[in-house]
């Protein structure tokens, strides 16, 4: 099935239209965390009806994408507790009764989490990730857990034991990985919001893939406390602190998805702050929403400078520019010196680092793996303390020209990939002239990975497809605010996110 076509763009959805009368219509897709929040804190909504209609959603359309694997059986409970706040006049937080689905690689407390490997298949952890319990604190409900790639390695969203995940734009095609579980939820309208990670483009990558706006805050704002992989703790024990030297936590983060910039803002000021267990999150004032663009140049690239990308994906993020230019926000063309290194010195220090926590697990059990993560850990060469120590040097240096020219440019605008959504059954793609192979399509997010610098993803716009195509919008360190008032103004400019035409299994087999 094939479904390119893009609705008629809605820039927002009017509150007082939420009325039971339109409870079951295709509307209820488009509305924002916000929407759904102001809605059961002033009553036209309840906490219990807006589950309801979540789960009636995941089974009409979760049998075709595959997207949530575990389902959270204290979610009704969660919901009636909003409920019964809301009437005793009280609101939980800014996302009273929103429900929310969470990747599989994020711990939570009496629900399984497997990271998509058969290794953990029966792991119930005994506490929740911070990020995730800071959630449920602000009222969010959650729904449950999706699907991701095998410990967050792959660019597709399959493990052995769940299989894959697809595009609600098109079931053919992959809805990113490794947070595509989430990115398919969030954009078939079984999910309000989707919390997952970032690594190397997990987050950003879904995002584009299927027309969602996502943020991968500054590395250190948002604890990781709880992300696997890690070796579970014995009984009784609390979750294990992120390791401050891995080259995971020094270069990804809790990320999050959603359909409207302002979601993102809101759930930034949910999640950020130190937690007392992760050494590496740093108590850094955010400040309030950055309601003007006065200050602010950018700089726009059509690659990282190592593998090409599609053209009408270039003149997307060309049309982004110039709609900065046009508000008055001064726009340049112009490549930071040292990022066309960036993309291999992030491979060279993840490869120098391996994957220690998930050598550790298989220890003994190898066989225990998905064939593509053993083959990959097993064949790997043995690196040493020095290779760590040039790979993050290497990094450092790049990260220090890339800051020097941001003190002129302190916005950066660049592709999220080199093709938009496509079958992860195709083993190359001729960009060109140039023959890009799948691991290679995500280049231009693993640049900026390396750096640490918030970034966020907003859709400008539709492929020759027809297909969603995002656009990165990065920022300085801790500057996040900043990052998101430039998104906002290209989703006003371009348009809040307008889901596919959905149709579920059974309509599509009438």
């Amino acid at each position: 099935m094939n479904n390119t076509a893009l609705p008629p763009t809605q820039a927002s959805v009017d509150k007082a239209s939420i009325d039971t009368a339109a409870l079951n219509t295709e509307q209820l897709t488009r509305l924002s965390v916000t929407e759904w929040a102001n809605a059961m804190r002033e009553g036209r909504l309840t906490a219990t009806e807006c589950l309801a209609l979540h789960l009636d959603r995941i089974a009409r359309e979760n049998p075709r994408l595959n997207a949530i694997v575990t389902l959270n059986p204290l979610a009704t409970e969660e919901a009636a507790a909003a409920d019964r706040a809301a009437a005793a006049g009280r609101s939980l937080g800014p996302l009273h009764g929103v429900p929310f689905t969470v990747k599989d690689t994020l711990a939570t407390k009496g629900l399984r989490t497997t990271a998509g490997s058969p290794l953990l298949s029966d792991y119930v952890p005994a506490e929740s990730a911070t990020a995730v319990r800071r959630l449920q604190e602000a009222g969010a409900v959650l729904l449950g857990k999706t699907n991701c790639s095998e410990f967050a390695v792959e660019t597709h969203t399959r493990n052995p034991l769940f299989g894959d995940t697809w595009n609600p734009w098109d079931t053919r095609l992959t809805s990113g990985g490794s947070t595509g579980g989430d990115s398919a939820a969030v954009a078939s309208g079984m999910s309000a919001f989707g919390l997952g990670t970032d690594f190397g483009g997990s987050i950003r990558w879904p995002a584009h893939c299927t027309g969602l706006t996502s943020l991968r805050p500054t590395v250190g704002l948002v604890p990781e406390t709880g992300l696997l992989p890690y070796v579970p703790p014995a009984a009784g024990a609390s979750l294990p602190a992120p390791n401050s030297m891995s080259a995971l936590h020094r270069l990804g983060t809790v990320a999050w998805l959603a359909r409207s910039v302002d979601d993102l803002g809101v759930l930034l000021g949910v999640l950020a702050g130190t937690d007392g267990v992760d050494p590496s999150t740093v108590p850094v004032p955010l400040g309030g929403p950055v309601d003007s663009l006065a200050g602010i140049n950018c700089a726009w690239f059509e690659d990282e400078g190592t593998h090409p990308v599609r053209d009408d994906l270039v003149a997307a993020v060309q049309s982004a520019a110039e709609a900065l230019q046009a508000l008055g926000v001064p726009t340049t063309r112009g490549r930071p010196p040292g990022i066309e290194q960036a993309a291999a010195a992030f491979v060279a220090l993840r490869t120098a680092e391996g994957m220690p926590e998930v050598v550790e697990l298989a220890s003994g059990r190898e066989d225990g793996l998905g064939s593509n993560l053993r083959s990959s850990l097993l064949g790997a060469a043995p690196s040493t303390v020095a290779d760590y120590r040039k790979a993050a040097a290497e990094r450092d240096a790049i990260r220090a020209q890339v800051l020097g020219f941001m003190e002129q440019h302190n916005i950066l605008l660049l592709p999220v990939a080199s093709v938009p959504a496509a079958d992860p059954r195709t083993a190359t793609f001729n960009i060109s002239g140039k023959d890009i192979r799948w691991t290679e399509l995500g280049s231009c997010c693993r640049a900026i990975s390396i750096l640490g610098f918030p970034v966020a993803v907003v859709p400008c716009g539709l492929s020759s497809e027809g297909l969603p195509v995002g656009v990165q919008v990065v920022g300085r360190p801790y500057r996040d605010r900043e990052v998101l008032a430039v998104a906002a103004a290209l989703e006003r400019e371009f348009g809040r996110f307008s889901p596919p035409r959905f149709r579920s299994l059974s309509e599509s087999s009438a």
